[in-house]
């Protein structure tokens, strides 16, 4: 007699699980769909801003391929024995090595975006600020590490073999980064706020610490190094 009774309580338990299960199994598809969303938000928006990165890259590349175009002109007017030919050839040098630094940061980037390196966001931005507005653009220390991960990153881990063969401090990370990103010295004084002498003084510890001896210029040793 109680078959009848015993059968609905089964169905009805059974109709209540089954809605719970559904409704579990449909929060946590949404979830996965919403994270999935997220990080296609967030690949497309890394793309777009690598993007914006490789068109500042290739115009710094189109601008020293135009000093070069310049400096050959000059070269063919001047005596090859003359200081001033020395000057334009070691020019010619500098310009010719920045070209191929900029084919390989645009190679990079366009490698960035269809694999999965991560670079942060902001560092390019932050790149580009402190490029056009030394003065006014103050990086907090996340910033900064951002962009010392992006160019530790970009420049074959330069910084990270540093640290470990030299010891170089966070703030010599900082120097080097501005360095190798060719940031002349006075906004390289703006960047940090710091008068000539302090500047001075940071660089020759700086230098003290990589073991350079007296002749050799530390922006160079930076530019060039790996």
């Amino acid at each position: 007699m109680d078959n009848p009774s015993s059968l609905t309580f089964f169905l009805f338990c059974f109709c209540w699980v089954a809605l719970i299960a559904g409704a579990v199994l449909g929060y946590i598809i949404g979830v996965r769909m919403a994270r999935s969303k997220e990080r296609h938000r967030l690949v497309k928006e890394k793309i777009r801003k690598n993007k914006v990165a490789i068109y500042h890259y290739q115009k710094e590349k189109y601008d020293y391929i135009g000093q070069i175009n310049r400096l050959e002109e000059d070269l063919r007017n001047l005596a090859e024995e003359s200081e001033l030919y020395k000057e334009r050839i070691a020019d010619l040098d500098y310009y010719q090595r920045k070209v191929r630094e900029s084919e390989q940061i645009i190679e990079r980037l366009s490698a960035a975006s269809e694999e999965t390196i991560e670079l942060p966001a902001d560092a390019f931005s932050l790149l580009i600020q402190l490029k056009q507005d030394p003065v006014r653009t103050n990086l907090t220390k996340p910033e900064w590490s951002e962009l010392l991960y992006t160019t530790d990153l970009l420049f074959n881990n330069f910084l990270t073999e540093l640290k470990q063969k030299s010891g170089i401090t966070r703030h010599e990370e900082e120097i080097c980064c501005l360095i190798k990103w060719n940031f002349p010295r006075k906004d390289q004084m703006a960047v940090f706020n710091n008068t000539t002498d302090a500047l001075t003084k940071s660089k020759s510890r700086l230098k003290k610490r990589l073991q350079l001896d007296d002749k050799t210029d530390l922006d160079q040793f930076i530019r060039l190094y790996r």
